[in-house]
């Protein structure tokens, strides 16, 4: 980048946001960090030339023209916005941006809107610019974005966002829209993990080789992202946290709840919902989504998914052209039942799309 680089204050330093501001810096932003954890903002500092950090997001946006806001829910971004000693909205300059990377309900992105108006700061353009992708694509710059805003706002970014982007979706109808695309693509991803875990979990206490269904089932139809993504940490526990569970919850948790407001059921979303909540209850909120395939377990073998891979505890008779059959479940037993529960997912989805007042067509395509 330019020496004129545009100036950007980051809030969020967290396994996604840490990577998104890294990248930033390396792209040759300058880039002034906050976060409330201070070992954080500590190892921000020692990225090297082009970052800095500050105390208060008051401090952290002085003369900056991009404000990316990466905090974890809608009740860490307002105060981190609006406090009347510490916030962000009061200090930024005039006409600069706020993008909002966070994953949270539509109705909030109006809210802050609404708020910048009360504040005197409509001066302020917003973007509302949901991310998803991980912490290493966060890393990379290969994240996907979904990008609301007027069209101009969302221009003046555009360096910024394709910078942290693979792929930059510019999601029609004004703000919210971004907000409301996040949230029918983490419909897919909400049932896919709770489904991933589930279809492990038949396999290894159905006695089979559970290496051998992975291996099978992400060659055929039944595949999908999240399962030839996250089985492999179900498999191999050296691999180590990919996405907690509490973010995984937490994003469930804004889509039932928006669902509730409109009056729109979405059956499969909440049982998976209530299958996250019985891991948080387990105390398991810190770990990788995975261990969630625990609640198909025997207490007493809590890693069965990873013992079991490469063996069986009841080698099958037939001959070697047919499936092994354990308990009368083979691998096709498990691939009719997550293909049954795609076509419910994508059912459901795009009904709640429709509601939402989303291109279905567009959503497709994402």
């Amino acid at each position: 980048m330019a020496p004129q680089s545009p100036k950007i204050a980051f809030a969020g330093l967290g396994a996604m946001g840490y990577g998104m501001a890294v990248h930033l810096v390396k792209s040759g932003f300058p880039v002034t960090g906050f976060d409330v954890y201070k070992p954080a903002l500590d190892r921000f500092l020692n990225e090297g030339k082009g970052a800095s950090a500050a105390k208060t997001p008051k401090e952290a946006v002085r003369d900056v023209d991009f404000f990316i806001c990466m905090v974890a829910n809608s009740v860490q971004a307002t105060p981190l916005l609006f406090d009347s000693e510490t916030g962000a909205v009061g200090a930024l300059k005039e006409n600069a941006t706020v993008i909002m990377c966070s994953t949270v309900a539509p109705a909030y992105i109006d809210e802050i809107q609404s708020r910048l108006k009360e504040v005197g700061r409509s001066d302020l353009r917003l973007i509302d610019s949901p991310v998803s992708g991980g912490a290493g694509r966060a890393a990379d710059g290969t994240l996907s974005i979904f990008a609301s805003g007027a069209k101009k706002d969302v221009e003046n970014a555009r360096a910024v966002l394709e910078c942290m982007s693979g792929k930059l979706y510019e999601i029609p109808g004004g703000l919210g829209g971004g907000s409301k695309a996040k949230l029918i693509h983490q419909i897919f991803a909400g049932i896919n993990i709770a489904m991933a875990n589930e279809a492990m979990g038949l396999a290894a206490v159905a006695g089979m080789d559970t290496r051998e269904v992975f291996e099978r089932l992400r060659g055929s139809e039944a595949c999908s992202w999240m399962f030839e993504n996250r089985v492999p940490h179900m498999l191999d526990a050296g691999l180590g946290r990919y996405s907690a569970m509490t973010i995984i919850a937490k994003d469930v948790g804004i889509i039932t709840q928006t669902s509730r407001s409109h009056k729109f059921p979405l059956p499969l979303l909440s049982t998976a919902e209530q299958l996250y909540l019985s891991a948080l209850t387990n105390g398991w909120g810190a770990e990788d989504d995975c261990v969630l395939v625990r609640l198909y377990l025997p207490s007493s073998q809590a890693d069965l998914v990873a013992t079991q891979s490469g063996h069986t505890s009841k080698p099958s008779t037939k001959a070697s052209s047919s499936p092994p059959v354990h308990n009368n479940v083979t691998w096709q037993t498990i691939r009719d039942i997550m293909i049954a529960v795609h076509i419910a997912a994508i059912t459901e989805a795009m009904g709640f799309c429709e509601c939402l007042g989303i291109d279905v067509a567009l959503m497709r395509k994402l």
